[in-house]
Parts: C-alpha cells; sequence; structure tokens
C-alpha cells in the first residue's frame, strides 16, 4: 500500500524539515520588509493618520476570522481527512459555498451600515469613504485566508510562503506608491492592503489553482448531515479562540478611541503613537509564534509517548530560554529606541516612546503564553485555552476603563500590560491543573521582564543579575540545564579557540623552515 505522501498527485507536501526552515526564512523576510514599511508609515504619515490605519487594520483582523466562523481554521485538522477518503472536491466546494455567502453577507451589511461602522471603526460619523475600502479589503483579507489555511492544510508551506512574501512585497509596493502619488493618508494604506491580499490570492490561483482542482478528483458524495456537525463544531471553538485572541489584540486602542474622552483627532493621534511603539515589540510575538508551531511536534511525540514528566521538562527549559531570549532584545530595544524614534520617526511618536518599556513587557509575556499554551493542546484541553483570554479580557477592558481617561495612552499601555500578566498566571494554573510541573525557576524567568517597565537601567539590572546568578544557582537552572549549557558553552569555546589558532599553527612550520 502507499504511503500518504505518495497519494499526493499534483500537490506533493513539504517534509518538516523544509516546512520549519522555509517558514523561518520567510518570517526573516516578510517582518523585514514589514518593518521598514512601518518605519516609511510613521515618517510620511501624521499620527492621527497612523492611528486611523491602525483601527482599520485591527477591525480587518478582528473581522476576517469572526465573519466566517472560524471554518478556515478547522482546514488544517479535517481537509486531509476528506482528501485521503476522495472527498477533497465536496469539502472545498462546500467551504468554499459557506465563506463566499457569509463574505458577501457581510459586505452587504458594511455598506448598508456605514454610518454605524464608521463610529465603530473610527469614533466618528463621516469616514463612508474609508468604511467602504474597509469593507472590499474585507473580501480580499477573507479570500488571502482562505487560500492560504487550503495550502497549510495540504502542508505546501513553501507555497504559503511566497503568498506571504507576495503580498508583503505588494503591501510595501502599492501602499507606498499610492502615498507617493496620491495623497499621504489612512486610505491609501487600507487600498494597498486589501489590493495586496487580492495580487496574492490571484498568482497563487494562478499558479497552483490548476494543481488544487486536479487534487481534488471527484470523489463519493458525503451528506450535509454527516458532514457539517463535527466540522461546525471543531470550528466553533476555532472561532472562539479567534475571537478570544483578536479582541485580547485589539481592545486597548479601541477604548482609546471611545473611552478617552478626547476629541476624535486626538484620541487617533494617541492611537498613532501606540502603533509606532509596537512596531518592534510585535516582531517578538512572530518570532515566538514560529517558535510555539516548532516546539509543539516535539512535546506532543513525548506526550503521545507517555513522556509527561519530559514534556514538563522540556516546556519549562523553552519558557526559560524565551523569557532570556526576549527580556535581552526588549532591553536592546530600549537601548537603540530613542535613536530610532528621533531619526527614523524624525521626532513625532515621542509618546510612543515613553510606553514601550510596557508595551514591551506584555508583548514579551504574550509570547510567553503562545509557547506556554502548547500544554493544554497537549492535553487536549484546547477549551481552557480561551479562559485566560477572556479573564484577561474582562481585565484589560475594566481598568482602561479607570485609567485612560486619567492617563491616556499610558493607562491603556499598563492596562494590557496588567491583563497579560494575569492572563499568563491563569494559563500557568490551568497548566499545572492539566498535570505540568511549574519550576520555581521559569516562574523566575518569566517575572523578570517586569523590570522593564521600570526603565532601560532597571531591565538591563534584571538581566544582569539572571545571567550572573545562573551559573551557580540552583533555583534558576536545574543540573540537566546547567549542564547542557556547560556543554554548548565548551564547544564554541573550543570551536572558536581552534578558528582563531589555525592560521598560528599553521604559520609556525613556514616560520621554522624560512
Amino acid at each position: 500500500m502507499e504511503s500518504n505522501e505518495t497519494e499526493y498527485r499534483h500537490l506533493r507536501p513539504d517534509s518538516l524539515a523544509a516546512s520549519v526552515t522555509i517558514l523561518l526564512l520567510a518570517n526573516v523576510v516578510q517582518r523585514s520588509i514589514g518593518f521598514g514599511r512601518g518605519i516609511l508609515f510613521c515618517r510620511w504619515l501624521t499620527p492621527d493618520e497612523l492611528g486611523t490605519w491602525e483601527m482599520a487594520y485591527s477591525f480587518l483582523l478582528l473581522a476576517a476570522p469572526v465573519v466566517v466562523l472560524g471554518l478556515p481554521g478547522s482546514f488544517g485538522r479535517y481537509l486531509e481527512r476528506y482528501r485521503q477518503r476522495g472527498q477533497l472536491r465536496t469539502f472545498l466546494r462546500r467551504a468554499i459555498v459557506w465563506t463566499a455567502v457569509l463574505t458577501a453577507a457581510a459586505c452587504a451589511l458594511i455598506l448598508c451600515e456605514a454610518a454605524q461602522f464608521s463610529c465603530l471603526i473610527f469614533g466618528r460619523d463621516g469616514a463612508g469613504s474609508l468604511v467602504l475600502w474597509v469593507a472590499l479589503s474585507l473580501v480580499a483579507v477573507i479570500a488571502h485566508h482562505f487560500m492560504e489555511a487550503v495550502f497549510s492544510a495540504l502542508r505546501k508551506f513553501s507555497i504559503v510562503s511566497t503568498m506571504h512574501f507576495c503580498q508583503s512585497i505588494s503591501f510595501a509596493v502599492i501602499s507606498l506608491a499610492l502615498m507617493w502619488c496620491w495623497r499621504f493618508s489612512a486610505a491609501s494604506i487600507i487600498i494597498g492592503y486589501g489590493a495586496a491580499c487580492l495580487f496574492s490570492v490571484l498568482v497563487m490561483l494562478l499558479w497552483k489553482g490548476r494543481a488544487v482542482l486536479a487534487e481534488a478528483i471527484p470523489g463519493q458524495i458525503v451528506t450535509h448531515r454527516e458532514f457539517w456537525p463535527p466540522l461546525l463544531k471543531f470550528a466553533f471553538w476555532v472561532w472562539v479562540t479567534n475571537l478570544g485572541c483578536q479582541l485580547f489584540g485589539v481592545v486597548d486602542r479601541y477604548m482609546l478611541v471611545h473611552f478617552s474622552g478626547l476629541e476624535n483627532s486626538a484620541a487617533l493621534t494617541l492611537v498613532g503613537h501606540y502603533h509606532a511603539s509596537r512596531i518592534v515589540p510585535v516582531l517578538l510575538l512572530s518570532v515566538a509564534a514560529l517558535l510555539a508551531g516548532a516546539v509543539m511536534p516535539y512535546l506532543s511525540h513525548d506526550w503521545e509517548a507517555g513522556a509527561r514528566e519530559r514534556v514538563s521538562q522540556r516546556l519549562n527549559g523553552v519558557l526559560k530560554v524565551t523569557a532570556l531570549t526576549m527580556l535581552a532584545c526588549g532591553i536592546g530595544v530600549l537601548w537603540i529606541a530613542p535613536l530610532l524614534f528621533h531619526y527614523a520617526f524624525q521626532g513625532r511618536y515621542d509618546e510612543g516612546l515613553a510606553v514601550m518599556p510596557w508595551t514591551l513587557t506584555y508583548c514579551v509575556w504574550y509570547s510567553l503564553f503562545l509557547v506556554a499554551q502548547n500544554y493544554v493542546w497537549c492535553a487536549e484541553r484546547t477549551r481552557l485555552a480561551t479562559l485566560p483570554l477572556v479573564i484577561g479580557l474582562m481585565i484589560n477592558v475594566g481598568i482602561d476603563l479607570f485609567l485612560i481617561p486619567r492617563w491616556g495612552l499610558l493607562g491603556a499601555a499598563v492596562g494590557t500590560t496588567v491583563a497579560t500578566a494575569v492572563a499568563l498566571a491563569v494559563l500557568y494554573w490551568l497548566n499545572r491543573f492539566a498535570g505540568m510541573y511549574l519550576e520555581t525557576g521559569m516562574l523566575l524567568f518569566t517575572a523578570a521582564p517586569a523590570a522593564m517597565c521600570g526603565g532601560v537601567w532597571a531591565g538591563t539590572f534584571a538581566l544582569v543579575l539572571l545571567l550572573a546568578a545562573m551559573p551557580f544557582s540552583k533555583t534558576l537552572l536545574t543540573n540537566d540545564e546547567r549542564g547542557t549549557l556547560i556543554r554548548i558553552s565548551r564547544d564554541l569555546l573550543t570551536r572558536y579557540r581552534g578558528y582563531w589558532r589555525r592560521p598560528t599553527e599553521q604559520s609556525e612550520p613556514a616560520h621554522a623552515i624560512g
């Protein structure tokens, strides 16, 4: 009998090693492009226009998975099942119809209630033209997410990475060209983002559309009663998780616009400053998401082998390394941030610079959250993963309602930082409830990023203290972790010592002969 890999006729899956490598390289390239694009956005736009774009982007990220009720999120779990049964064409046709109908309904609703959505998204009336571009962009974003989900489920991460690269490049080119040739406004970026998503989808359809159709050969028809219940049940929890994640990620900006008590332009200006403070920290989140996905197969392997204690040990170790690395990167960012804001941003976002220690702190903690939730997934308690986000969301809203009218942007940053800390603490407690052993050292590493809230010197002191104590403390590192660290250090020293000594050793015989 042929293996599952040979059953693919036209879209042979990428190997796991190739997938991880491709995703890593694509992530580096994509984030580099995004960083450069973000700097130009900050330089060319006024703070209130930048805040307008941030609100539109937040709405698109929130609405895209919500509109389709999480169905594309179930592709990774169920597409392969129907492909192996010869029912891939039925699966794709019904998923396309479902997505198209819901997208059309959502787009029609947004256009018919443009005034209400203008108030919801931008906090003001009279932004009907922006709402139109947001609605059209939403169609393109949903199509892009759908295509990405299909190719990810087919394990064609080379194609997924190509989609991301194509979208990132075209977004930068189209949006920057529109700003330069048309006008420096949020509308140029919204149009550019939607056009980039649509361009990426069209390129992939022209390149691999026939291969997907050829792979989805006609097969046995599955009844709707058999088809929809398991799919929608799984999709519902994906939808709940996505909704919790997206709301948790954007609620502070919406609270600034709607509950700051400021005039709309001033509130959007604060959102623009907030956007500038998050350009670098969100890069840490993308790395953490990639790390969480790469670690999951190893934890799952140990879990299925019955080595539950090893799962705890590995996850504790990964969380320690992640916290220490993110802390070091965050402190490095804090040291260079004044130069970045003064020269790259031309001194226009000083309020964003003031709250950057807080945005870095909660981005580091949310990175740990992404890694730590692998344990409840291994334990097949995915419903528990939404509870910390719900609790954190409620705390965030409560703190923002109290602090934002008094402290403005700082209140939003403090609220999100506290809410993220609580969400992470609840997740750790749920992991412990599911069987994970929480090492004291790991908890200390987790708490260390809080020092960044006190500024660059406080964060640097905490980092130096950790690094100085690591070789000697039996609390921070276990004996196995310390032995691994010593072995890696010796290997590195031996390698580089040999590298630097090699020219000297080769020159001695020549000198003697001379």
